[in-house]
């Protein structure tokens, strides 16, 4: 698989004169949906947006040069989680649920429960070495039409799609080669 990693120019250039995914720019934290590791596309401009965003809104990057990253990804299913896939997602909440009720019935309680806590907890009891997942477009520039419709007739209001994002979280460097600068 072909994915892209968006970044500072910097950054990238690291990366590929070390010939590898640098801890240092690896992502960690609550914030991030599917949890501690390298995010990245598989869509060349939704990586190019992402670097174009992190030089233009964070204070720390701000009037830096952005780059983007590409690599190839070389994976065994077994230990690939796409939470896109109906028997996937069973399994996940499934797992959610499982984890809920043993907490329970321990009494046991996790402060800070989210997404990222879970996904990393399952990457750590099955060896995962990438998930990913499709999210909605968060729009907070109202560009796109707020409104939309469930009527099963017409006329619907202005729309019922909504810009998507795939991203992917690699937890295992080592399943990443051919690192090339592509912007």
């Amino acid at each position: 698989m072909i994915l892209y990693h968006g970044n500072t120019e910097k950054a990238i250039t690291e990366i590929i004169e070390e010939g590898m995914l640098l801890d240092k720019f690896k992502s960690y934290g609550d914030k991030h949906y599917l949890g501690d590791g390298f995010y990245f596309y598989n869509d060349l401009k939704q990586a190019e947006h992402w670097a174009k965003m992190k030089v233009t809104r964070s204070k720390k990057y701000f009037g830096q040069n952005w780059a983007v990253l590409k690599c190839s990804v070389t994976y065994d299913e077994e230990y690939f989680l796409d939470l896109d896939f109906r028997e996937q997602q069973d399994f996940f909440f499934n797992e959610m649920k499982r984890l809920d009720k043993q907490l329970k019935e321990k009494e046991l309680e996790i402060g800070e429960y989210s997404d990222a806590y879970f996904c990393n907890y399952l990457s750590r009891i099955l060896d995962l070495v990438m998930v990913s997942k499709t999210f909605v477009y968060k729009d907070k520039h109202n560009i796109y039409p707020p409104l939309f419709s469930n009527n099963k007739t017409s006329p619907y209001a202005k729309t019922r799609h909504f810009r998507t994002e795939k991203q992917f979280v690699i937890r295992d460097k080592r399943i990443v080669s051919r690192l090339s600068k592509v912007m």
